[in-house]
C-alpha cells in the first residue's frame, strides 16, 4: 500500500544515497576541479618530457613483465602515483579526481607511443587503456589509503 510517509520516508533515502555517491565520487567540488586540471597538466608534462628524452621505450621495459618480474623503477612510480592520489583525496577529492591524477602521467607516456607500426585505431585508444590501467589500480589504493589518512 502507498502512503505519503513511505514516498517521503524513500525520498529522503534516494538523496542521501545520491549525496554519499557524489562525495565519494567526486569529493569537495572545487579540490576536485583542481585536481582534475593538475592532472591535465601532468599529462601535458609527462608527454612533453617523454617525448623530449625519448624515454618511452625505458619506461616501457621497465613495467612488469608477463613473467611477473617487477623493476624497483616501476615499483617507485607506482608508489609516486599512489601518494599523488592519497594527498588529492586527504586535500578533498573524490576517488575520480585521484584516479585521474594517478593515471594522467601513464596518458602522457603513453601518448608517446612510438613503437612498430600501429594502426590509427590503437594509437587512439592506447594512451586510454593505460591511464584506466595505471589510474584505476593506482588511484583507488591511494584514495583508500588517504581516504584511512584524512579519517585519523
Amino acid at each position: 500500500m502507498y502512503t505519503k510517509g513511505t514516498a517521503a520516508q524513500t525520498y529522503r533515502a534516494v538523496n542521501q544515497f545520491a549525496a554519499a555517491l557524489r562525495s565519494n565520487l567526486i569529493g569537495r567540488p572545487r579540490t576536485a576541479v583542481a585536481v582534475t586540471v593538475a592532472a591535465l597538466t601532468l599529462a601535458v608534462v609527462s608527454a612533453q618530457q617523454v617525448a623530449a628524452r625519448d624515454a618511452y621505450l625505458w619506461i616501457e621495459h621497465s613495467l612488469p613483465t608477463y613473467a611477473g618480474e617487477v623493476t624497483g623503477v616501476f615499483l617507485l612510480a607506482g608508489a609516486a602515483l599512489v601518494v599523488l592520489a592519497a594527498v588529492a583525496t586527504v586535500l578533498g577529492a573524490g576517488l575520480v579526481p585521484a584516479a585521474l591524477l594517478a593515471g594522467a602521467p601513464a596518458f602522457g607516456w603513453a601518448v608517446t607511443h612510438t613503437g612498430a607500426p600501429i594502426t590509427p585505431q590503437y594509437a587512439a585508444t592506447y594512451p586510454v587503456e593505460m591511464a584506466l590501467l595505471y589510474g584505476i589500480v593506482f588511484g583507488s589504493v591511494g584514495y583508500v589509503f588517504g581516504n584511512t589518512l584524512r579519517r585519523t
